[in-house]
Parts: C-alpha cells; sequence; structure tokens
C-alpha cells in the first residue's frame, strides 16, 4: 500500500509540474518581456494558464517517464525590448526566480499544514494529510531543482543568456566565434552534468550539491513556522 501511494505521489507532482508549473513560469516570463516590449508571446496567445498553450509532447512525455521535462518555448524577439540587455537578463532572471518563489510557498504551506495537524514534516505518516504535505514538499524540492538547474551558465540555459549579456567584448566576440561549436557540444556538457554522479559513483554531484544547498536555504527560511504552533 505504502508503496502504490508512493508511485502516486511521484506521478501527481510530475503531471501538476506540466499542467501547472510551467504554465504559471512561462506566464512569467511572457509578462516579464511584455513588460520589456516584447508583446510576442502576448499576441500569440501564450501568456494563460491553459496548459493546452505550453505544452510539448516530448518534454510532457520525458516529465512523467524520468521527471525531467521541459514545456513549450515561450517566443521571444529581444529586438523588440525596450533595452536589448536588460531585456534579456531580467526575462532570463524571470522564470528560475519564479520556480524558487514557488519553491518557497510550497514549504510554507507544507509546514502550515503540518503545524496545523500537529505533526512533524520529516516525521508524518501516510495518511490524506499526510499524502498531502508531502505533496508540496516534493513539489518544492522540484522547483529548487528546475530553478537551479536553468541557472547554469550552459546554452541555451537562462543562466548562459544572463552570462552572455554580462559578459565584455573580450568573451562575446570569443562566443560569437565558436557559436557553433558552443552550441554543437552544449548539450553533451548538460548531460554529463548531470550524469556525473552515476558515473563517478556519487563522488562528483556539483549540481547536486547545488540543488541540496538551495534546498536547505529554503527550508531554513521556512523554521520559525512550526515555532508558531508549539505549546
Amino acid at each position: 500500500m505504502e508503496r502504490f501511494i508512493l508511485v502516486l505521489l511521484i506521478l501527481l507532482s510530475r503531471a501538476l509540474m506540466v499542467v501547472f508549473l510551467f504554465p504559471l513560469v512561462n506566464c512569467v516570463k511572457g509578462l516579464t518581456a511584455k513588460r520589456q516590449g516584447d508583446d510576442s508571446a502576448y499576441r500569440q496567445g501564450r501568456i494563460t494558464l491553459d496548459p493546452r498553450a505550453h505544452f510539448d509532447l516530448a518534454g510532457c512525455l520525458a516529465t512523467m517517464l524520468i521527471g525531467f521535462g521541459w514545456p513549450k518555448p515561450m517566443p521571444m524577439s529581444p529586438v523588440r525590448m525596450n533595452n536589448y540587455k536588460k531585456g534579456i537578463i531580467l526575462v532570463s532572471l524571470s522564470g528560475p526566480a519564479a520556480y524558487l518563489v514557488l519553491a518557497l510557498i510550497f514549504r510554507y504551506i507544507a509546514e502550515l499544514i503540518a503545524g496545523c495537524a500537529g505533526v512533524e514534516t520529516f516525521g508524518i505518516k501516510l495518511n490524506i494529510i499526510g499524502f498531502i504535505i508531502m505533496l508540496f514538499m516534493r513539489l518544492s524540492n522540484i522547483s529548487v531543482c528546475i530553478g537551479v538547474f536553468h541557472l547554469l551558465p550552459i546554452p541555451p540555459l537562462d543562466g548562459f543568456n544572463i552570462l552572455h549579456q554580462l559578459g565584455g567584448k573580450k568573451f562575446n566576440k570569443w562566443y560569437y566565434s565558436n557559436y557553433d561549436k558552443i552550441h554543437k557540444y552544449s548539450e553533451i556538457v548538460l548531460w554529463a552534468v548531470i550524469l556525473m554522479p552515476v558515473f563517478s559513483g556519487g563522488l562528483l554531484d556539483p549540481l547536486g550539491w547545488l540543488i541540496g544547498l538551495v534546498q536547505k536555504l529554503v527550508a531554513l527560511t521556512a523554521s520559525w513556522i512550526p515555532l508558531v504552533f508549539e505549546r
């Protein structure tokens, strides 16, 4: 029974990524771009919470099968922005920032439910309340994972877009002179970072370490909530 509940928890959290997390974060990026002068997403009807507008078949299947997927990319025309560099940086930051804010909200909700129910988040039972708490905890951890991942300075992730705009003339000259090579091998580098702990037997896992650090910081910001319910 417990095994079934855990599988249900995993599948439900992944489904919520597709129908809620992805559309919400895409809307944040679209609204940020619109505020910067680029209304491409707005004109294409992409600033909506309707998951169908953000559905990507391959990304959805990957999300449901392995828990790592993506939505349909949001259209963006930097040339339409009021300030090219500022616009790209803000749009690129808005996605990861939205995930990290959601991680905080989900963690707070989990702690509040646990406090009201008189249980500890790390000692919960597999009943209805426990299931709900674990669901929000899992959504918080997932949001951290996606947010941190997108901040990696590797193309085509948001982190690289920010680095590209903040880089000086020498960096940009190197980037454009090696554009084809960089984008050719960037996917290999991404998979190497993701699979590094597998091939190293867990000895090397910089991404996991960084995600774990941010998850601890999120938990730390919510550490005051259980104190409110102490008698």
